[in-house]
């Protein structure tokens, strides 16, 4: 099988890379991390009118009805940008979760909306939901501090409970990665009446988390590429005893190493985002164990990267720390290295 890309979707990458080189440059990026609130306004919106936000939605409901590959391509593309957007949570598990809920006006209107990059739908799985109530605290929501609505996901229901409803505390929590922010989400004694219920079905919630981790593995490649682009170029400018260090064989070795790790991450991924197009159950296997390998190559790669550039690649003013802590980010959403293998062993073994 050809795990390579259709002249298609390069044209679809060729298209995001050059959209968020010209709009979504580092500058920008730096921005949202030393501000305050650490979001940025526009982001969804111009996403959507490139139809980056409704890869995952159907054509009638205002998307490109696109597959895992495509929403792969895109992750990738942003993380190797850096792109201050939670791209696996608001634009591949909301959509996903959303359309394997019952139909409904109020599904598709959340979909176009989504779709259009003018609705951000949180998701939160798990949700501390008992007996008719919503009680209890979730660490680490992505985007919660500004989202319209939060998707409360618990035994594969879904409900959908507007952000401005009373007894809902956020927030916001400092991590690794400012890029992109999450927050604690306390619900106090909030009843579940108060959310629209979208019926839902624990097979389409288990295919959209798979794919949620595929978009992380795939964020956490593109930082990983980027991180060694960055350390590659550096060696080839930064001279030392008159001679450019990346002559020096010791840092050749490192660019290699970090080079032949990387780069079949690419094929892992290809063949687990097609996997999940074709529906297969072997997706249980192959999502986790993608999101497991990816994230621990990416963060050993920006780790070794950074070496290559010394001790300025430790500052804040070099480029290196973002894709950094991006890759630690990916890490542990949706399941650290240790948790996800575990997980396939008891799928494979019990």
């Amino acid at each position: 099988m050809d795990f390579g890309l259709t002249q298609p979707q390069e044209l679809l990458r060729n298209s995001i890379a050059r959209f968020l080189a010209q709009d979504v440059g580092l500058e920008r990026v730096r921005r949202v991390m030393d501000s305050e609130s650490g979001r940025d306004e526009a982001i969804h919106g111009q996403l959507g009118d490139q139809g980056i936000t409704g890869l995952l939605i159907d054509m009638d409901l205002g998307g490109s009805g696109l597959g895992m590959q495509e929403a792969a391509i895109a992750a990738q593309e942003i993380g190797r940008a850096a792109a201050p957007v939670n791209f696996h949570s608001s634009c591949v598990l909301a959509p996903l979760l959303i359309a394997g809920a019952d139909s409904g006006e109020r599904r598709s209107d959340l979909l176009e909306g989504i779709a259009e990059g003018k609705t951000l739908v949180t998701p939160i799985l798990d949700a501390p939901i008992e007996d008719g109530r919503l009680d209890g605290s979730v660490l680490y929501v992505p985007d919660a501090a500004w989202a319209d609505a939060f998707l409360l996901e618990n035994e594969g229901s879904l409900h959908l409970l507007d952000a401005t409803t009373a007894g809902i505390a956020v927030e916001p929590l400092q991590t690794v990665d400012d890029t992109r922010r999450v927050a604690d989400v306390t619900f106090l004694s909030v009843d579940l009446g108060t959310a629209h219920s979208l019926g839902g079905n624990a097979d389409s919630t288990r295919r959209a988390v798979h794919a949620a981790r595929i978009a992380l593995a795939a964020d956490a490649l593109g930082a990983a590429q980027k991180g060694l682009h960055i350390s590659v170029e550096y060696a080839r400018e930064r001279k030392q005893f008159d001679r450019v260090i990346g002559s020096f064989q010791a840092v050749k070795h490192i660019c290699a190493e970090v080079l032949a790790e990387v780069d079949p991450v690419q094929s892992l991924l290809w063949h687990a985002a097609a996997v999940w197009d074709e529906g297969s159950d072997e997706i249980d296997r192959f999502a986790p164990l993608l999101k497991a390998h990816a994230t621990d190559v990416a963060s050993q790669a920006v780790t070794m990267a950074t070496q290559v550039m010394g001790g300025i690649g430790f500052t804040h003013e070099c480029d290196m720390h973002v894709f950094y802590k991006r890759a630690g980010y990916d890490r542990q959403m949706l399941g650290n290295p240790t948790a996800l293998r575990e997980e396939v062993a008891a799928v494979m073994y019990g």
